[in-house]
C-alpha cells in the first residue's frame, strides 16, 4: 500500500479550493433561473464543447478503459467512432431545433407533441436515472481512491460529495461549465503524462513495445461477424450509433449545454468539438492500457496476483507505485476531475428538469426568486440522495449491484426512441406514445432481468449481447408507438 506525501496532499487541496472558488466566483451572477440553468446563453462555443468532453469522460472511463486494453484489446473502443457519425445530423439539425423550440428542458418538446403526462414521465425517469448514476460515480470514485491510498471510503464519499455539491449549488451551469473546462484540461494532460511515463519507462523503445502489441493483437477492434451475442464489430457499431445518438441528442445534460452557447452557430461549433474531441480522449485511455501492458511486459516489474485478477486496478496500482511524488498528486487530481465534471453537470441538470418540468407546472405563479431558490435546493437534495446511494452501495454485495444495474437500464431506457417518435413522425400521438412506453418498459425489463439471472424464464431468457438491450428498447418504443398511433388515432376536437 502506497500513501500520499505532503506534496501530493497539497496539490489535491489546492485543486479542491480552486474548484470551489470557481463556483463561488459565479455565485453573484446567478440572479434568475435562466442564469442558473442556461447561463443566459453567454458561454463561448469552444468552452461549451470542452466542458461537454469533460462531462462525458467520467472516472469510469479513467479507470475502466485502461483495464480493458491491458487485459484484452480495443474492441470496446469501436463504438466510440460512431460519435463522429451522429454529430453531423445532431449539429446541423437537432441543435438548431432545440435552441428554437425549448427554453431549458428536452421534455418541453415532448409536452408539445404528446401532452404533459409524457413530459412528466420523461422528466421523472431522467431524475431517477441520474440520481442513481451519480450515486454509482461517487461510489466508484471513492472506492478507487480509497483502494489506492488506504483512507476511509465513507469519509471520502462525504468529502467529495460536499465539495461537488457546494460548487454546483453556488455557480449554476456557468460555474459548472468553466470548472469543466479546467477539469477537462487536467484530465487530458493527466492521461498524456501517464501514457508517456508508461511508454518510455522501460529499457525497450516505444517502437518495440508498440510492435509487440500489434503482434499480440492488442489493437484489435473486434470480431468481424454477424454474431449478435459476442463483442463483434456489428454489435459495437449498433450500440455506438444508438448510445451516442442518445448521449448527444436526447440527454438533458448535453441539450442543456447546447442552450448555453451565445449563438446557434457557436452551439454547433461546440457540439462538433465535443463529438470529435471525445473520440481521441477515449482512445487516449485505451492507449494508456496498452502502454501499461508493454510496461509490465518489458520493465521487469511484476503485478500482484490480486491486481492481475482485476484489470481495472492495474492503472491505479501503476499510479501509486511508479509515479514520483507530486506527479502522483497531479494524476489523482485528473482522476478527481474526470468524476467531478460528470457529477456537477448531472446535479445541475436534475435541478433544471425538476424545476422546469415539475415544480413550475404545479406552481405557475411562483416568483423568479422562488424558482431560483428551488433550483438551488434541488441541487442539494439530488446530491444528498446520490451520496446516500453511494454510501449504501459500499455495504452491498455484487448481487445487489447486478440488481441495481438492471434497474438502471430499465429506468433509463427508450428516451431516444420516444424523441424520434415525436420528431420524425407526424401521426404519432399520446395514445401511441403511452403504449410505446409501456411496451418498452416490458421489453427492457424482460431483457435486463433475464440476462442478469434475476429472473429465469428458461428458453425465453434474453440471449443476445447486453449492449443491445438499449437498442431494442429504443426500437420498441418507436415501432410500437407509431403502430399504436395509427390504430388509436386522436379524435379532432369539434
Amino acid at each position: 500500500m502506497q500513501y500520499l506525501t505532503i506534496l501530493d496532499i497539497i496539490i489535491i487541496t489546492i485543486y479542491m479550493i480552486f474548484t470551489m472558488g470557481i463556483g463561488f466566483y459565479f455565485l453573484g451572477r446567478q440572479k434568475t433561473t435562466k442564469d442558473y440553468f442556461i447561463a443566459s446563453r453567454r458561454i463561448p462555443g469552444w468552452a461549451m464543447g470542452l466542458g461537454l468532453v469533460a462531462a462525458l469522460v467520467s472516472n469510469i472511463t479513467f479507470l475502466a478503459f485502461p483495464g480493458m486494453a491491458f487485459a484484452g484489446d480495443w474492441t470496446q473502443f469501436t463504438n466510440s467512432f460512431m460519435a463522429l457519425f451522429v454529430m453531423f445530423p445532431i449539429a446541423f439539425v437537432i441543435i438548431p431545433f432545440y435552441r428554437n423550440t425549448i427554453s431549458t428542458s428536452l421534455y418541453e418538446y415532448l409536452e408539445k407533441r404528446f401532452g404533459y403526462g409524457i413530459r412528466a414521465y420523461g422528466a421523472i425517469a431522467f431524475i431517477l436515472y441520474y440520481i442513481a448514476r451519480l450515486g454509482v460515480i461517487f461510489f466508484a470514485l471513492a472506492l478507487g481512491i480509497s483502494t489506492m491510498i488506504g483512507c476511509n471510503i465513507y469519509l471520502l464519499i462525504i468529502l467529495l460529495g460536499i465539495v461537488t455539491i457546494v460548487y454546483t449549488w453556488a455557480g449554476g451551469i456557468e460555474g459548472v461549465t468553466w470548472t469543466d473546462v479546467f477539469q477537462g484540461i487536467l484530465l487530458i494532460l493527466g492521461g498524456i503524462l501517464c501514457l508517456v511515463i508508461a511508454l518510455f519507462g522501460t529499457h525497450e523503445s516505444a517502437f518495440e513495445i508498440l510492435k509487440n502489441a500489434c503482434h499480440q493483437h492488442k489493437f484489435g477492434l473486434g470480431e468481424v461477424s454477424f454474431n449478435l451475442k459476442r463483442d463483434t464489430i456489428l454489435v459495437m457499431v449498433l450500440y455506438g450509433l444508438f448510445q451516442h445518438a442518445h448521449n448527444f441528442g436526447t440527454d438533458q445534460c448535453m441539450i442543456q449545454r447546447y442552450l448555453t452557447a451565445k449563438t446557434t452557430r457557436q452551439a454547433i461549433v461546440g457540439g462538433f468539438i465535443s463529438g470529435i474531441a471525445c473520440v481521441p480522449v477515449w482512445g487516449l485511455f485505451f492507449f494508456v492500457g496498452t502502454a501499461l501492458w508493454g510496461y509490465y511486459k518489458f520493465s521487469g516489474d511484476t503485478l500482484p496476483t490480486e491486481i492481475l485478477q482485476k484489470s481495472d486496478r492495474v492503472f491505479p496500482h501503476f499510479i501509486m507505485t511508479q509515479l514520483p511524488t507530486g506527479v502522483r498528486g497531479l494524476i489523482l487530481v485528473a482522476l478527481l476531475s474526470s468524476a467531478m465534471s460528470t457529477l456537477s453537470a448531472g446535479l445541475n441538470s436534475i435541478a433544471t428538469v425538476f424545476t422546469g418540468d415539475i415544480f413550475n407546472h404545479f406552481n405557475p405563479r411562483a416568483t423568479e426568486k422562488f424558482k431560483l431558490m428551488n433550483g438551488r435546493i434541488s441541487v442539494f437534495i439530488a446530491g444528498s440522495l446520490s451520496l446516500a446511494l453511494a454510501l449504501w452501495l459500499v455495504t452491498r454485495s455484487e448481487n445487489i449491484l447486478v440488481i441495481y444495474y438492471s434497474t438502471l437500464s430499465i429506468v433509463g431506457g427508450g428516451i431516444l426512441g420516444l424523441f424520434l417518435l415525436a420528431f420524425l413522425t407526424k401521426r404519432a400521438n399520446i395514445h401511441g406514445a403511452t403504449i410505446g412506453i409501456v411496451a418498452c418498459l416490458l421489453v427492457v425489463s424482460w431483457a435486463s432481468l433475464t440476462q442478469n439471472g434475476i429472473i429465469n424464464m428458461g428458453k425465453l431468457n434474453y440471449g443476445l449481447h447486453p449492449y443491445l438491450i438499449g437498442f431494442f428498447g429504443h426500437l420498441t418504443i418507436f415501432t410500437i408507438g407509431y403502430g399504436a398511433s395509427i390504430i388509436f388515432p386522436v379524435k379532432a376536437a369539434n
